[in-house]
Order: C-alpha cells, then structure tokens, then sequence
C-alpha cells in the first residue's frame, strides 16, 4: 500500500472517530436550558449523614461555574471557579482557591486540559511545597468528582433523551500530599433509567450508577443512585459508593434548595461568611 493511501485512511478513520464520538454525545448545549444566574444549594456527606459541609453552586454565565464549600460560618471556606466548554459541557479549567473576607479569595490549585492530548494538569501550591500530577482524561463527557458534580449538575439539564440513560467518566484529586497520586482517572460511570417518582419533594428521573469508577479502591461498593429534577435536569440527590476527599467513606449530594438571585445574592452569600468574625 502506497504512503499515500496509507494517510488517507488514517485521516478518514480520524474523521470517523471525531463523527462516530460527536454521533455518541448524549447531550447537546441549547442556552434554553440554561439558567443563568441561579444558586444550587447542596449538602454533601457520607451517604449515612455524618460530616455534612453545604456545597453552593453558582451559574455566574454560560461559560462559568462557582463553587462556595463550608462547614460553619467563621471557619475556612472553600471558593472554586471554573470554565465550561459549551462543545462538551465540562470543566477544562478549575481554579481551587480558600474564600478570605468581603468575598476575595485567594487560589493554589489549578487544572487545565490541554484539548490536543486529552490529559489534564494539576498544580497544587501549598505553604511549604508544590504538588505536580496529570491524568488522561478517557472520557469525552466527564467531571472531576471533587469538584463535587458542581459541572455536572449544569450539564445534564442538556441531556438530549434523559429516559434513554448516558455515560460519563470522573477524575480525582485526592487532597492528601502524602498521596503517591493525588490526580487520577476514576472510571466511567454508566446511568441506567429506572423510572420516574417524587424524590426529596421533587419530580425527579432516578437512575442506577454503575462503572470502572466504583471499582477503585476507595470504593465500599459496586452501585450509586442519582435522581435528576424532571423539568430544569439538574441533580436532585446523588448516592456513590466512594468518597471524593479525605476522611469520608462515601458520597451524597442532596439538594437544600435553588434561587435565582444572581450575582446580588451570591455576593452577599460570600461576604456573609466572615462579617462579625473575631
């Protein structure tokens, strides 16, 4: 076979896998299913209660996402930001940061994709030491677990056929220095739709979770649970059989509540954290 049709068949079986990979997309932006400026009120834990922190996730724009994680108002915070890419709906830049007074924050963890070879880079500044580790996303449609569904729950509100069930992967940063790898790939995670009923007070689509993810060994077990909101798509109550940080044996994010308050309330909601500290 000549060099030339050597080439040509590479490039058309590169064709094929871009088409066939955008053909398996199972969800597609539409900015009609978006809800920009609306807050998720969360509260994750161990799937039996226990070390419960509130994850509040903000939908600043279309192509950013804030993160505000606490544990009691007056104690150290967490601020997480990232952008989305609209093509994937996911987050090939996360920027970790701690909260600090009249809402500023201030950032040394930082991940970013890189498109070409698919692998993500992790950076961790701390006081003492940097931390440097990368992982190869497997994954087109993925989200970072610690991230804690924060990318996720703006993305299934895209979901093109939500009742025929979809995949996606999930990668850890482990925030423990002492890990020989603290940034992995988990695995991927199939949803398989199981019906649909009132869950938390909400008309919600549940589905089984199973997948690669759940056999790490982090994990307690082989299955989760998830239940999506019937109308707006975003996660209503999410179960899994690992942890995504240290000290915790597993995983629940249970939604509190949502408002659309915006920028005004997201500010406020910041700055609150520390007025009348001593």
């Amino acid at each position: 076979m000549s060099l030339k049709n050597i080439l040509l068949g590479a490039a058309t079986g590169a064709a094929c896998l871009t088409a066939c990979a955008q053909a398996e997309n199972p969800w597609t932006y539409d900015a009609s299913d978006d809800r920009i400026g609306r807050i998720y009120y969360y509260e994750r834990s161990n799937t039996d209660g226990t070390l419960d922190e509130r994850i509040t996730i903000f939908r600043r724009s279309a192509t950013e996402v804030a993160v505000y994680k606490e544990n009691g108002l007056c104690r150290r915070a967490a601020l997480v930001t990232a952008t989305l890419d609209l093509d994937t709906l996911t987050a090939p830049v996360i920027t970790g940061g701690q909260l600090q007074p009249n809402a500023q924050h201030f950032d040394f963890a930082f991940l970013e994709r890189n498109e070409e070879t698919g692998q993500v880079d992790m950076l961790v500044q701390l006081p003492d030491m940097e931390i440097r580790n990368e992982a190869q996303i497997q994954q087109p449609n993925w989200t970072l677990f610690d991230f804690d569904l924060a990318s996720f729950t703006v993305a299934t509100p895209h979901l093109d056929n939500p009742q025929a069930g979809f995949e996606f992967g999930m990668a850890l940063l482990w925030a423990d220095p002492s890990a020989p790898d603290p940034f992995y790939w988990m695995g991927d995670v199939s949803a398989e739709f199981e019906g649909q009923a009132q869950h938390l007070g909400v008309t919600s689509l549940e589905y089984r979770l199973t997948g690669s993810a759940f056999e790490i060994e982090l994990s307690t077990g082989e299955e989760g649970r998830l239940w999506l909101d019937a109308e707006d798509g975003h996660v209503v109550d999410a179960v899994m059989p690992v942890p995504n940080h240290p000290g915790y044996t597993d995983f629940r994010l249970r939604l509190l509540d949502i408002s659309d308050g915006g920028e005004a309330e997201w500010a406020a909601l910041l700055t609150a954290h520390f007025e009348g500290c001593e």
